[in-house]
């Protein structure tokens, strides 16, 4: 007699959910104004810091949602080769 085929796309999509929500957070900070005015030692490599950071921030966001979408695709792929293992399984036994 076959096992059961049981996958479960619910607790992958709930799981993805709570990741790209989690992230969104991160795209959601302020504002960061640069002070271009002040001729402080150090205040080009800070304006440098603050750009390379944002720049490094919305590709961690993009990377990050872009995995959450693909346990969303992998999760609903697996459940359909597990629905036709399954169907296959059930074939086998009929006469």
């Amino acid at each position: 007699m076959p096992k059961d085929i049981n996958s479960n796309a619910a607790v992958a999509q709930a799981i993805a959910t709570s990741i790209a929500s989690s992230v969104s957070s991160l795209n959601q900070g302020t504002t960061i104004t640069k002070d271009t005015q002040t001729t402080v030692a150090g205040n080009s490599n800070a304006q440098q810091a603050i750009t390379q950071l944002t720049t490094f921030n919305t590709s961690l966001v993009q990377a990050i949602t872009q995995a959450s979408n693909n346990i969303r695709s992998v999760a609903a792929e697996f459940e359909a080769v597990d629905q036709r293992i399954a169907q296959m399984q059930y074939n086998q036994m009929l006469p």
